[in-house]
């Protein structure tokens, strides 16, 4: 991840909303000083801040944490899934995906694995 997501993102939700960072820095109750801190990633905001810029720009704080809209939160959630934990429902077009296709999937990238390995 790179290093001042939460700043950039900070960022881009006072700017899209219009905000000049004194205008933000009156509504969290903090220095113009410290909004501009945040944004250029000298410092992270503390989580009573967090929470109070969540409510402010109507975001998840999960989405300020990771410095992305909580719908890319949501889509990179679910693009990583791991063949091998046995908790997961794959699925494929909206059908769910048998098991035994995942045993193969499984099959298919330890030899892929193995050949690269070997090479």
């Amino acid at each position: 991840m790179e290093k001042n997501m939460i700043g950039k993102y900070l960022r881009d939700l006072r700017r899209r909303r219009g905000m000049s960072q004194q205008e933000l820095a009156l509504a969290l109750g903090v220095s113009k000083q410290t909004i501009s801190n945040w944004e250029v990633g000298r410092k992270v905001p503390r989580m009573k801040a967090v929470d109070k810029i969540a409510n402010i720009f109507g975001v998840s704080r999960n989405s300020i944490l990771a410095g992305l809209p909580v719908e890319m939160l949501e889509q990179a959630d679910r693009r990583v899934v791991d063949l091998t934990d046995r908790d997961i429902r794959l699925t494929y077009l909206g059908q769910q995906v048998q098991r035994e296709y995942i045993d193969i999937i499984e099959k298919l990238m330890r030899w892929d694995i193995a050949e690269r390995d070997a090479q």
